[in-house]
């Protein structure tokens, strides 16, 4: 390798030039691995430990580096000498420096992996395991693995959780900050109901973090039906978003208001399951399905296609009520 066109490329100048033989074995990295990876798999291969590695490649005996802002004070040439490789290759296995958003999609920690990808080089860790919204991997297509493990979620909270993810990511690859900021308000809510926290989009507890990233997607979507639902009859969570956000009192009374009417509209569980025999065969009489099919229509409009189901019952067979004049 030009050792002179290493040194003009090199974002920083040095006076003192230091060549290094390149390293004896050099597997090569994998698509889209992570630095740190890459790294701690040429130190396995070299019987050295992975900080020994990059004191001798001028990276420090500190953290191995990860984000661009890690090579800032590379000696380029050194290191490129030793790994064979150009300053903009080495680059481009770095996660990009953490932007102050107020939704943490990017974790510093192996959250997730890929147990085919592993099992066939191990110690191995890709970039994109690291974003929030990698739920399958780029490289095998296989479904990335939690590194906790958490109870069987229902194929629904994934199809949710992948459509928040998607949400997300185009949130950041646009930068969204207005969508972000919703985004933020919305994993708050769930916070506050004691099911989540602020990094909960990064939590390696899988149902975590498929319920943050519904909460994302429902959000953005739907964001005062979805939060209105939340609310019900949840005083306690209400006062404290008057709190938290007192510039957004108007917005919070508005969901407060649709929160108490929904209240009104969606009978509890059980009232709804004690239906007279005589108004269920009502509904089963000739001409009875058209109009049944109606107020399904309606209460889906009304409540959303990813509505709970029983509240979709609830709000169709009032629809229905008041339609065929059945007393409640």
């Amino acid at each position: 390798m030009d050792e002179a066109r290493l040194e003009h490329s090199s974002p920083i100048r040095h006076r003192v030039r230091v060549t290094l033989k390149p390293l004896p074995c050099r597997p090569s990295p994998e698509r889209d691995e992570l630095l740190s990876s890459w790294i701690g798999r040429l130190a396995k291969a070299n019987h050295c430990s992975a900080e020994e590695l990059c004191g001798y490649l001028g990276l420090g005996q500190g953290r191995v580096p990860e984000f661009a802002s890690d090579l800032r004070v590379v000696n380029w040439v050194q290191l490129c000498a030793a790994l064979q490789w150009s300053p903009d290759e080495v680059a481009a296995m770095t996660l990009p420096d953490a932007v102050h958003y107020a939704v943490r999609y990017m974790s510093l920690h192996d959250f997730q992996y890929c147990p085919g990808c592993v099992e066939q080089t191990p110690g191995i860790v890709l970039r994109h395991w690291r974003f929030a919204w990698s739920l399958i991997c780029e490289t095998c297509g296989r479904t990335l693995a939690a590194r906790r493990r958490s109870e069987a979620v229902s194929d629904r909270l994934l199809a949710r959780g992948a459509r928040g993810a998607k949400i997300l990511k185009t949130a950041v690859a646009s930068n969204d900050l207005k969508r972000l900021r919703r985004m933020d308000l919305t994993l708050y809510v769930v916070s506050m109901l004691g099911v989540g926290h602020s990094a909960s989009a990064i939590s390696a507890n899988e149902r975590e973090r498929l319920i943050a990233l519904a909460a994302v997607g429902i959000g953005m979507t739907r964001p005062l039906l979805g939060v209105a639902l939340i609310l019900r009859g949840n005083d306690r969570v209400v006062r404290e978003l008057r709190r938290v956000f007192p510039r957004h009192r108007k917005v919070i009374e508005r969901v407060r208001g649709l929160s108490q009417d929904l209240d009104r509209r969606l009978p509890g569980r059980r009232e709804a399951e004690h239906t007279p025999k005589k108004e269920t065969y009502e509904a089963s009489r000739p001409g009875g399905s058209e109009s049944a099919l109606k107020a399904a229509r309606q209460a889906i409009s009304e409540l959303g296609p990813d509505a709970n189901r029983q509240a979709l019952l609830v709000r169709a067979d009032a629809i229905w009520r008041r339609s065929s004049g059945v007393k409640s």
